[in-house]
C-alpha cells in the first residue's frame, strides 16, 4: 500500500528552491511547482510555494511532514521563512554555508537543531490527521467530479467523506496516484479521487474531505504568539491546508467559518503586517 512524504522547500532564491527540489524528485509534467519521486511504496511530494504569497507558503507547510530551508543570505525574508518553518512544528533541513551567522540570528528557534552545511535526503511519514486536503476540483468526461489533493488520512475506494465547507456527503469511487489506480492509500499520498453522488457546482469551492462524524469548532484557544511579531485583530488561519479568517480576542481565535476538529497545527498569519515585519504571528495546536 502506498504512503507519502510531503516536503516544502523554502528559499528567497527561486533557483535554490528548484535546485533542492530537483535533487529530491522530478518535476511533474502537469504541476509546475511540484516534484515527485516514488521510492518503493512511498511517494515523495516536493512542493515549492511562491514566497510572494505568504498564505500559500503557510498552506504548503501546514500539510507537510518536513521542510528544506535554504539560507543563502540573511534578510527579513529569510527571517520570515524561518519563523514559518518554526511555526509548522515539523522536522527539516536548514541549509546554510554560514552556520555562525545563522546562529547569530536564529539560535532561539527550535529549527536551529536542523542546521546543515551539506544536502541530505530526508523523509518523514505523514501522521494521520483525519482528513484529505483538496486543492483542485473539476469534471472529467466519462468520470465525473474529480478532487486532487493530499490524503492526510487513510483512504480506500467506497469510503464516504463530508465535503468541507459545504457539508455534502460524497463517496470515493476511484483512487489514482501518479496515473495508477489504487484500492487504498496511506497518509501523505498525492491523490486524484473520482467522487460519486456529487455535482461540480455543489463542491467547486471544496477545501477538504473529512470523515463522517467529525466535530467542528468555531474558535480555538491557547494561541502562542511569536515575540518578534506585531499584534493584530484580523488574521488568517491556515490549518491542514484549509484557510479561514479569524479574529484574535484575549488569546482566543474566533473563526469566521468552522474548522474540522482534527489533529494538526493552525498557523496564524497577519497579511497586513507593517513592511519588513513578520506576517507569521504564531500558532495554535489542535487535537481531536
Amino acid at each position: 500500500m502506498l504512503k507519502g512524504s510531503i516536503i516544502t522547500v523554502l528559499s528567497s532564491e527561486e533557483k535554490d528552491a528548484i535546485n533542492i527540489a530537483s535533487m529530491l524528485g522530478k518535476r511533474d509534467r502537469t504541476e509546475e511547482r511540484v516534484y515527485y519521486r516514488k521510492i518503493g511504496n512511498m511517494v515523495r511530494s516536493i512542493l515549492i510555494p511562491g514566497i510572494d504569497s505568504i498564505l500559500e507558503v503557510a498552506r504548503s507547510l501546514s500539510i507537510s511532514s518536513s521542510f528544506y530551508l535554504s539560507m543563502s543570505r540573511f534578510t527579513w525574508i529569510e527571517g520570515e521563512l524561518a519563523l514559518l518553518a518554526e511555526a509548522a512544528n515539523v522536522p527539516g533541513v536548514v541549509l546554510t554555508s554560514d552556520v555562525e551567522m545563522f546562529m547569530k540570528f536564529f539560535k532561539e528557534l527550535g529549527i536551529s537543531r536542523f542546521v546543515s552545511t551539506e544536502f541530505k535526503e530526508f523523509d518523514v511519514d505523514v501522521v494521520d490527521r483525519g482528513l484529505i486536503f483538496v486543492d483542485r476540483v473539476f469534471n472529467v468526461r466519462g468520470v465525473g467530479v474529480v478532487a486532487l489533493g493530499y490524503a492526510l488520512t487513510r483512504v480506500a475506494v467506497h469510503d464516504k467523506f463530508i465535503a468541507y465547507p459545504m457539508n455534502r456527503e460524497v463517496e470515493v469511487r476511484n483512487i489514482q496516484v501518479l496515473d495508477d489506480d489504487q484500492e487504498e492509500v496511506m497518509p501523505g499520498t498525492r491523490v486524484g479521487l473520482a467522487l460519486r453522488n456529487v455535482r461540480l457546482e455543489d463542491v467547486e469551492d471544496m477545501q477538504a474531505l473529512v470523515k463522517p462524524g467529525t466535530k467542528f469548532v468555531d474558535s480555538i484557544n491557547n494561541f502562542t504568539k511569536f515575540r518578534w511579531s506585531d499584534d493584530a485583530r484580523e488574521v488568517h488561519v491556515v490549518f491542514n491546508g484549509i484557510k479561514v479568517m479569524g479574529r484574535l480576542e484575549n488569546g482566543e481565535v474566533r473563526l469566521s467559518k468552522e474548522l474540522p476538529l482534527v489533529n494538526g497545527r493552525a498557523l496564524v498569519i497577519n497579511v497586513n503586517a507593517k513592511p519588513r515585519r513578520p506576517r507569521i504571528m504564531g500558532y495554535v495546536d489542535i487535537s481531536a
